[in-house]
């Protein structure tokens, strides 16, 4: 096809026709200029298309980080919802005459001892913030979304207020109290290669334990905290679900542009190129 035209344009100037000739070589000379354009243009969109491609991998990334933080909150609910109800248990034990042996109520009032953190995963979203690529997530509102949910302190301070009230007890100031007792839970749940406590049984009498202000102000500290746990959590595991449906949707309606041009946008540039080229 350019041998065609370089032929119109050779007759021309040997026929001395100089008009069509310039209106000729000025339209050759608009072809290149649009080529060019065109070709810069599909190169930016190539560009902008490689960086929406890394912000879906973290989108992705997120995603199954998120999904690991509600595991997590589902765990740290059995465990507290576990530590509760024995807690409940032993306040109830003698107003509704409730039988346990002292080994039970030794191992409900020792596990009632024991707390988890919850701290969320954020290694994917510093790596976001920190490489930049927030700013090419197009859903302001999901932004807004991701910065709220781990941004907010809230379960993780009250799950540490919870281990820290814990270990500002005084077992001291209990006269019934044997701390060795923390031994013998600790053997039963224990995954020490080796290691074994001697004690075949628990030293306290809990039956009696269970009756003392000191015993009954642990519970009510427990019981106390605890509610608070319970109330970041259902927040924040809302939170969660709502995060993921709007980055699930988010990854639905991107990932289908990113993948329909890449074989024609390569064969445009490389015809685009020659063209270029060939008419220079």
């Amino acid at each position: 096809m350019l041998p065609f035209f370089r032929k119109i344009r050779y007759r021309l100037a040997e026929d001395n026709q100089f008009l069509k000739y310039s209106r000729y070589a000025i339209g050759e000379i608009l072809l290149v200029v649009i080529g060019i354009l065109i070709a810069i243009q599909l190169n930016a969109w190539k560009t902008d298309q490689e960086e929406k491609d890394k912000v879906l991998k973290y989108m992705d990334g997120l995603y199954s980080d998120l999904k690991q933080d509600h595991e997590r909150m589902d765990s740290l609910f059995v465990f507290y919802s576990g530590t509760t109800s024995a807690i409940q248990l032993m306040l109830d034990a003698e107003d509704q005459e409730l039988l346990f042996a002292n080994d039970e109520l030794g191992q409900m009032f020792n596990a009632s001892l024991e707390y988890k953190k919850f701290a969320n995963k954020k290694s994917t979203y510093l790596s976001i913030i920190n490489d930049g690529f927030i700013q090419n997530v197009n859903d302001k509102n999901l932004v807004n979304q991701m910065i709220r949910y781990y941004e907010s302190p809230f379960l993780t301070w009250s799950t540490e207020i919870y281990g820290n009230l814990l270990g500002s007890i005084d077992y001291d100031e209990s006269d019934i109290y044997d701390s060795r007792d923390i031994l013998l839970t600790l053997n039963k749940n224990n995954s020490i290669p080796e290691w074994q406590h001697r004690g075949e049984e628990y030293r306290t009498n809990y039956e009696e334990l269970i009756r003392t202000k000191w015993a009954i102000n642990i519970f009510s500290m427990c019981l106390k905290q605890s509610d608070f746990v319970f109330k970041n959590l259902d927040s924040y595991r809302g939170m969660n679900v709502e995060l993921r449906k709007e980055i699930k949707k988010y990854l639905d309606e991107n990932k289908y542009s990113l993948f329909f041009f890449p074989v024609l946008f390569g064969e445009i540039c490389h015809v685009l190129r020659i063209s270029v080229i060939l008419s220079l």
